[in-house]
């Protein structure tokens, strides 16, 4: 495949992938009682958001080799 399918696969994967969390994320809003519905709306809205971004991102996300174990008295 060339560079350039191979961006055109990619791009089609992302958009599919943003439009099925979008439609979870509606199914999901309508299981919010009325009085929690624009908080949920709101939070979901961010979740979009981020994902979005983590999607337009290029390589990977964390570099797992600056990952240390905490401090043995950190976690209780």
């Amino acid at each position: 495949m060339s560079q350039d399918g191979a961006s055109q696969f990619q791009e089609v994967i992302r958009q599919e992938l943003e439009l099925s969390v979008k439609k979870e994320l509606e199914k999901i809003l309508t299981t919010a009682s009325s009085h929690e519905f624009e908080h949920t709306k709101k939070d979901l809205d961010g979740f979009r958001k981020l994902f979005h971004r983590f999607l337009q991102e290029k390589g990977p996300s964390v570099d797992w080799g600056k990952i240390q174990r905490p401090p043995e008295d950190s976690v209780g």
